[in-house]
């Protein structure tokens, strides 16, 4: 995945405070959700910032608990295999799920290190009560340099919302990550990317 650190960073802000509660029946406002929980996280990030600097792993943790319990990630595993999900067995599937899931935390988490104080603006809510798919857009303002779109795409669970996917500029977290490993799927095959994906993974929490 080829994007600017600076904006993976911002996305782990706004995602991992996706931990706002609902009364019991009431559907959730995704939009309400996503600027609740930023501005939640954004005081949890300067509130800690010495100890994350001493200490970055405290990072991988902050995104373990609050980040993945809101987000789809064996949907968006299943969207970023594509074509290939058809050619290989269940338990192929839930192995590559399982080490995408924490290649999202350990390439999020190194993200965190970006933070600085920027702002976001959030557009109207979308039409939300009967629907199972939003699209939550906001808008990052930066101190130097243009406004950032950030759309979020959010997925009916219950009462509640999950994100399936992120588009920074247009760009989809998705596609772009379907892109990179169904070329390394297509030429090494799968369980030779999910032990690349596994060893990745314990070289970055050795560190």
């Amino acid at each position: 995945m080829k994007f600017k650190i600076g904006f993976v960073g911002i996305i782990i802000i706004v995602l991992s405070a996706l931990t706002v509660s609902t009364e019991a029946n009431t559907v959730q406002n995704p939009s309400t959700l996503i600027k609740s929980t930023t501005s939640n996280i954004i005081e949890q990030l300067k509130l800690h910032k010495n100890e994350i600097k001493k200490e970055p792993s405290l990072v991988t943790t902050i995104i373990e608990q609050l980040l993945m319990p809101h987000v789809a990630s064996n949907t968006i595993a299943r969207k970023v295999l594509g074509k290939h999900a058809k050619k290989i067995t269940k338990e192929q599937k839930q192995k590559f799920a399982n080490a995408f899931r924490y290649y999202l935390i350990r390439f999020y988490s190194k993200s965190f290190a970006a933070y600085s104080d920027q702002t976001f603006e959030y557009y109207k809510s979308p039409h939300f009560e009967d629907a199972k798919r939003v699209t939550v857009k906001t808008k990052l303002i930066q101190s130097v340099g243009q406004p950032v779109s950030i759309d979020y795409r959010m997925q009916r669970s219950g009462d509640s919302w999950k994100i399936v996917d992120i588009k920074i500029e247009g760009i989809s977290i998705v596609i772009s990550n379907r892109s990179q490993f169904g070329t390394q799927i297509s030429r090494l095959g799968i369980d030779k990317v999910v032990t690349k994906l596994e060893k990745k993974i314990n070289k970055n929490t050795d560190n």
